[in-house]
């Protein structure tokens, strides 16, 4: 849904009222078919020789996603990522606002001030959480801190965690987590590289021998 919205976005932006599955479809490598059923789960039907409007079905999947409001957002971890993050320039144009960054090195909390970006206590993310209004939190602490911080970021009430850090952490029923762990990703197209290479040797060697 969120690359459904993603491409509906950009479609607005260029000025397109309409657009048909297919055309979805074309974006994504996947069939007609399953788009209009992922889009039907939502509500969501085209209409015959015209296809979706692209305005209204934007809104009705950033209705359904909670994006038709802004979410606040606290990082754990002052280091080189939790900072990337901050100023990561996609999220000043989403609907997810940085409010609080946090570190329980106390010269991080010192020094990041000069870095534009204030960086708070742990001890102070219970009372900064209440007093700022923060749903959700990044962790992005080395994997040997991260259960910690995930159980400091819940005891606040927190109850949405992206979590950076390459390691499981367990958390509350309630509460959810999202991992984003590169390694992963980077062993995926490994993988899908390894095999196409694999495939077109296989080729090679079938057409040598024929």
């Amino acid at each position: 849904m969120s690359l459904y919205l993603r491409c509906l976005g950009e479609l607005e932006s260029a000025g397109r009222e309409t657009v048909s599955s297919k055309e979805l479809a074309g974006k994504f490598s996947i069939s007609s078919a399953l788009v209009r059923r992922d889009l039907g789960l939502f509500g969501a039907f085209g209409k015959a020789g015209v296809g979706y409007e692209v305005k209204s079905l934007k809104d009705a999947l950033m209705s359904k996603l909670g994006l038709k409001r802004a979410w606040k957002v606290a990082i754990v971890g002052a280091g080189r990522l939790g900072l990337a993050l901050a100023r990561h320039k996609g999220l000043t144009q989403s609907k997810f606002k940085i409010v609080a960054i946090f570190d329980k090195a106390p010269e991080r909390t010192i020094a990041k001030r000069d870095s534009g970006f204030e960086v708070l206590h742990v001890a102070d993310l219970p009372r900064t959480v209440k007093e700022r209004g923060v749903e959700l939190g990044i962790i992005a602490v080395p994997g040997a801190n991260a259960q910690e911080a995930a159980d400091t970021i819940v005891r606040a009430g927190i109850r949405g965690i992206l979590n950076f850090a390459p390691t499981h952490i367990d958390v509350p029923h309630g509460v959810f987590v999202h991992h984003v762990d590169f390694t992963i990703y980077l062993e995926n197209l490994a993988y899908y590289v390894n095999e196409a290479s694999h495939q077109k040797g296989h080729s090679v060697d079938r057409g040598g021998r024929d």
